[in-house]
């Protein structure tokens, strides 16, 4: 899910082609192709398979404002060492329906649905347009089902992954430079309990922390945004543990099986709106003038994706270390928390990690960074067992790691 621009991050680029500032000043979208195609050579010794017989394709959900740069970049990257043909842009915000209080909207092409009064009413962006603002990213199971150009009406991502014959699918947000991309535990964990939808989480840290939670209403599984729990709520804690009773923080990384994603129409008009009452700019019908509020003074209305899984009847939760897989980039260079400066230090910190696991020592101070084209997740890293690393650097082959050894 990729159709976020980086405008909170300062940058008019799409957030996947941020540079979070690493030695290498490799893009989130590079970090993760590289991880992809790392996954498809161990994936081809494991079965003993070979070279480039084995694919996992990428399909990358942009949006309007968003696609045409995304393209470029990739174009530009050659497409970071990955065949094109297996790496499918598709937009958000293809035309799908959901109702919330007995209103129905059909959100637009541009995935946008109109901003409304804090009664009810339509905002004007201008005298003669609707203001209008994102829908949210569960526009993705509509989009799942659209034409991918204009050009070929009849190949959708959902027909694209039956021609592959793919069974299951890994769905992340592009902000999080730690993600396992087609993660094999966490896909093998989901195919073992025979669940057609799943979630990674990472416990809270603290009951004000702007996560939604997973949590259970009645039967179903649901997430609670943070902005829909109560104070109460929030700070619960389980009397048993001391941790917080609903802890269990949603980072947007679910497992879905193919055939679930091609059932989702069937309860798309049953998708309620969440409601985010925002300051938004709009024209005062009686003077004409442009006005910018102080406070919220209106409601946009988004879909999520994590909205489908209460029409699950095969969910799991499978919890995971936040410093190994979960560090958004959420805001400006300098703010303290989720910016590119953590981003840095945690995916850093655990390429330091990586090292000291397999058996070697690194002084403190030093950084290296270790392509995910040398190591997915640790693994094939024993020939650094008794070295001490003493150098920063950037490490493109195993052999370049004995360059920053003593």
């Amino acid at each position: 899910m990729a159709g976020g621009q980086g405008s909170r991050l300062g940058s008019s680029a799409p957030k996947g082609c941020y540079d979070i500032g690493l030695p290498s000043h490799k893009s989130l979208f590079q970090l993760q192709a590289e991880r992809i195609a790392r996954l498809q050579e161990v994936a081809e010794k494991e079965a003993g398979k070979p070279a480039g017989s084995v694919v996992v394709p990428w399909y990358i959900m942009t949006s309007g404002p968003t696609r045409k740069e995304t393209e470029a970049f990739f174009n530009k990257s050659k497409f970071f060492g990955l065949n094109p043909k297996n790496v499918t842009f598709f937009d958000q915000g293809e035309p799908g329906r959901a109702t919330a209080d007995g209103l129905s909207l059909t959100a637009n092409r541009a995935g946008t649905l109109p901003c409304l009064t804090m009664d009810g009413k339509v905002l004007l962006d201008s005298t003669s347009r609707v203001a209008e603002a994102p829908d949210g990213n569960g526009g993705l199971y509509a989009a799942l089902r659209a034409p991918i150009s204009s050009s070929d009406k009849s190949r959708t991502v959902l027909s694209d992954l039956a021609d592959r014959k793919v069974l299951y699918v890994h769905a992340y947000a592009v902000d999080n430079c730690l993600v396992k991309v087609a993660d094999p535990v966490f896909i093998g964990y989901c195919i073992s309990k025979q669940v057609e939808c799943a979630a990674k989480v990472v416990p809270k840290t603290l009951p004000t922390e702007s996560v939604g939670v997973f949590a259970r209403r009645g039967d179903k599984f649901s997430v609670v945004e943070y902005s829909e729990i109560t104070k109460e709520q929030a700070e619960q804690r389980d009397p048993r543990t001391g941790e917080l009773a609903f802890r269990a923080g949603n980072i947007v990384n679910h497992f879905y099986t193919t055939t679930f994603l091609q059932h989702t129409e069937a309860f798309e008009e049953e998708l309620a709106f969440h409601i985010a009452r925002k300051k938004i700019p709009h024209v005062d019908l009686e003077s004409g003038q442009g006005v910018k509020p102080a406070k919220p003074n209106g409601m946009k209305l988004e879909l999520f994706v994590f909205d489908v899984f209460p029409f699950t009847k095969h969910f799991a939760v499978f919890e995971v270390a936040r410093d190994e897989e979960f560090s958004p980039l959420k805001n400006a260079p300098g703010t303290g928390s989720d910016d590119p400066e953590t981003s840095r230090r945690d995916l850093l910190s655990q390429h330091r990690r990586f090292l000291e696991r397999a058996g070697a020592v690194v002084k403190d101070g030093v950084e290296i960074e270790i392509s995910p084209l040398v190591t997915y997740a640790g693994e094939g890293l024993e020939a650094v067992k008794g070295k001490t690393f003493t150098r920063s650097g950037v490490v493109s082959s195993v052999e370049e790691l004995d360059v920053l050894a003593a």
